[in-house]
């Protein structure tokens, strides 16, 4: 994996488009889209634009619309925007300022809702 991860240290600057990274560790600032597997934005990190991942930990700071399977912010985090997510750990101190949608996963909340109308069908037929 090491060959595939990218690191952006404190003080650097990044505007563009991050590809072809399985993990990614953002120290510095980052104007990007980005997708990958995993995402750490450090405390003195600060991300802005589309993240989608697999996992995202956040102790810096993140403004955009982000997608991912899990996601963990610290006590020092500080988002902004829309985070859509299937597992949320916040720790004591994380602050959010943003659109919060649990399992956005659209073709899987389909399929509940129509678990449901068929349980009540048949409730109704009884």
């Amino acid at each position: 994996m090491a060959d595939k991860q990218a690191v952006l240290g404190n003080g650097a600057k990044f505007t563009g488009k991050i590809s072809n990274s399985k993990s990614i560790e953002i120290n510095g600032f980052v104007q990007a889209d980005l997708v990958t597997e995993k995402v750490t934005i450090g405390s003195s990190g600060n991300f802005k634009g589309a993240v989608k991942s697999d996992l995202v930990v956040i102790a810096g700071e993140y403004e955009g619309k982000m997608k991912a399977d899990s996601i963990w912010l610290t006590e020092s985090s500080r988002i902004s925007g829309e985070i859509h997510y299937k597992s949320l750990q916040m720790d004591r101190g994380a602050a959010l300022n943003c659109r919060v949608v649990h399992n956005w996963d659209k073709k899987e909340q389909a399929k509940k809702q129509d678990q449901a109308e068929e349980t009540q069908n048949a409730k109704d037929k009884e």
